[in-house]
């Protein structure tokens, strides 16, 4: 059996009021997040940014020094995630599960739009993961979501399979389809 299989858990859109409100009110800690927004003097063109915190989400990005005050004028979202099958994940899975997001995010937009510094390459090592995209109100998923959103960009499935540094495969499913309901 793979170790590295992860639900992630993405709650939002919020904005830093929004987001410090919410985590205070949940019984469990979420680790990883992503921004999106538009740096200055750009008309266009968003960025992105994935980061892990071993605090709250929101005291990282209250941080002085944070990628956040790059976008912080024109912010478009947050999205605070938690590694959901794994009781208490370690640093180095929650490290893991950031590399390869950030790794396919800038694959998927481009290194120029990302707002890492770090984390372009694929982990040496294979990994499955499932995004699901909960509401703030943490009842529903989203069913829908704006183009430029990471919801929208990143995809519900991924999986990546390393064999040797020239045998690769990575494969995803954009978009989970409801086939039916049970009550």
């Amino acid at each position: 059996m793979e170790q590295n299989v992860f639900l992630v858990k993405w709650y939002g859109p919020f904005t830093p009021e929004e987001l410090e409100k919410w985590e205070k009110s949940q019984k469990f800690k979420c680790s990883i997040y992503l921004l999106h927004g538009m740096l200055k003097h750009v008309k266009t063109k968003e960025s992105y940014y994935c980061g892990i915190s071993t605090r709250s989400v929101h005291k990282r990005l209250c941080d002085k020094d944070h990628h956040i005050n790059e976008i912080k004028e024109r912010l478009n979202s947050i999205y605070a995630g938690r590694i959901s099958n794994v009781k208490k994940p370690s640093t180095n899975t929650i490290r893991l599960v950031e590399k390869i997001i950030t790794a396919y995010l800038a694959d998927s937009v481009g290194r120029n739009r990302m707002l890492n510094l770090t984390n372009f390459n694929y982990p040496k090592q294979n990994m499955y993961i499932v995004n699901e995209w909960w509401k703030k109100d943490n009842e529903y998923l989203w069913q829908r979501q704006l183009k430029n959103s990471p919801s929208h960009i990143l995809p519900d499935v991924l999986t990546y399979h390393y064999w040797d540094s020239d045998d690769i495969e990575m494969y995803e499913c954009k978009k989970l389809k409801k086939v039916s309901e049970y009550r």
